[in-house]
């Protein structure tokens, strides 16, 4: 076989493992947005913050709980999208501090490692932030 024929068949290779990475992202996304938009997969929790956390370009707040009540297969959450900018200006900086506890509402299903359950209603002090309804339809359209 000539070494022309061997680039091309590790070329060809290389694209099929591409491609069904691709597929399998893609077939991720839609589970997901299967999953969260049905809202009986939504329910109520809480914990007390241990990390709280911007990602670099501040489109993400990131929240550590400990005590979680009920307990899921991470303590880390999530506000993302118009959310975040709603709790942002209801003022979520400084109204909640590690320490406190909080009340919120996430669907629980873990995606893998790294993954990050998004909240859709968060409560501080009998205070909220972020109401479920308008959560749940932004995160839908942060998904989308």
């Amino acid at each position: 076989m000539t070494k022309t024929a061997m680039i091309c068949i590790k070329v060809v290779i290389v694209l099929q493992l591409l491609f069904i990475l691709a597929l399998g992202y893609f077939f991720t996304d839609i589970k997901m947005e299967k999953y969260y938009s049905d809202k009986s997969n939504y329910i109520n929790a809480t914990g007390i913050v241990t990390h709280i956390s911007y990602n670099e370009d501040q489109s993400l707040l990131c929240f550590g709980f400990s005590d979680l009540d009920p307990q899921f297969d991470d303590n880390s959450f999530k506000i993302v999208g118009d959310n975040l900018l709603i709790v942002r200006q209801n003022g979520i900086d400084e109204k909640i501090k590690i320490g406190d506890q909080v009340s919120f509402i996430t669907a629980p299903k873990y995606f893998g490692d790294g993954y990050i359950m998004p909240i859709v209603e968060i409560s501080v002090n009998g205070e909220e932030l972020l109401d479920f309804e308008e959560g749940f339809a932004n995160l839908l359209k942060w998904l989308g």
